[in-house]
């Protein structure tokens, strides 16, 4: 059996009210061999003193990383925790979820299948969630299915231009990943959405159908999960010919594409340089030259309800 350490870097911001149940879900893993590296991002509440108070419970297994006094929002938090995680395998564990108690286990030991498979690469590995509300009551057994997500389509670079399909606290890397991720540039939408592009790129990524954390939905989320059904379908719809939050999103995500370019441009093969450069530049193709390079290049959504709409309003 694998007994590599694991590290788990949490980032909080004012958590208190979850952070408790969380930290009792970490403390009931099967897996034991884990380290939990913790950066409060200038909590107002209680936050701080819960995770003192576990710290005293665990010395050997808790490391408190200073924060300087510095509120970097979330995206930056987990970027500056991966700078001090030192273990083979790193986790990313958000304040309000509930983990169940097998997920490390199973997570390493789908890196051991893929270690054996693939000698000497960076990789993701990722799985699905149960969606509950702020009681932890099921709203949705999949994530995945709860907004019409499919791994085995989303997980490529082009399509990872286009829209993250890696949800954070799901998430497993391996250091070798974490070492071309180190250090971040400032530009990037999250955290989790650059550590899946980089994945991409320069190694690979994989998915178990696990579901192996209650995604708690309570309003306050950074990034939360949106029922992909006929009543939001309808909703999009009402909202069809008003372009401006897609075009602004679409331009945060050529930003997002125009950083990856200048931080692994020397790295990055002839082929993924030329597609990152097509998306990049697609605001700047004509009507009809746009939509061939979104389907030449693939950078397309889950769904053809979703890519319909995109190719139609883009």
């Amino acid at each position: 059996m694998n007994n590599k350490q694991v590290d788990i870097l949490l980032g909080t911001y004012n958590g208190a009210k979850y952070l408790s149940k969380l930290l009792q879900s970490i403390e009931k893993q099967i897996y034991t061999q884990w380290k939990l590296l913790v950066r409060d991002d200038c909590s107002k509440d209680e936050t701080k003193n819960i995770i003192v108070e576990f710290k005293q419970k665990y010395p050997e297994k808790v490391e408190i990383i200073d924060n300087e006094g510095k509120n970097l929002g979330a995206c930056k938090n987990f970027l500056k925790l991966l700078e001090y995680s030192k273990s083979e395998y790193i986790f990313f564990c958000d304040q309000d979820d509930f983990w169940l108690p097998d997920k490390i286990e199973k997570m390493v030991n789908k890196a051991s299948k893929v270690e054996k498979k693939y000698s000497d690469i960076p990789f993701l590995i990722h799985h699905d969630l149960i969606v509950v509300d702020e009681n932890l009551r099921t709203i949705s057994d999949s994530f995945w299915e709860y907004q019409f997500i499919k791994p085995d389509f989303c997980n490529t670079l082009p399509r990872l231009l286009v829209t993250n399909s890696v949800t954070g606290c799901a998430t497993m890397i391996n250091k070798k990943l974490r070492d071309l991720i180190i250090p971040a540039p400032s530009n990037v939408i999250m955290h989790d959405w650059w550590i899946a592009l980089v994945a991409s790129a320069f190694g690979k990524i994989f998915w178990i159908p696990d579901r192996l954390v209650l995604y708690r939905q309570h309003g306050k989320n950074d990034v939360g999960a949106k029922a992909w059904n006929l009543p939001y379908i309808i909703k999009k719809a009402i909202t069809f010919y008003n372009r401006e939050a897609l075009l602004k999103g679409f331009r945060d995500t050529i930003k997002q594409a125009e950083c990856f370019l200048n931080r692994y441009k020397e790295e990055l093969s002839e082929p993924y340089k030329f597609t990152v450069e097509a998306y990049i530049n697609l605001l700047n193709d004509g009507f009809l030259k746009r939509r061939i390079n979104i389907i030449r290049y693939g950078f397309l959504r889950t769904g053809l309800i979703r890519n319909i709409g995109f190719l139609l309003r883009i």
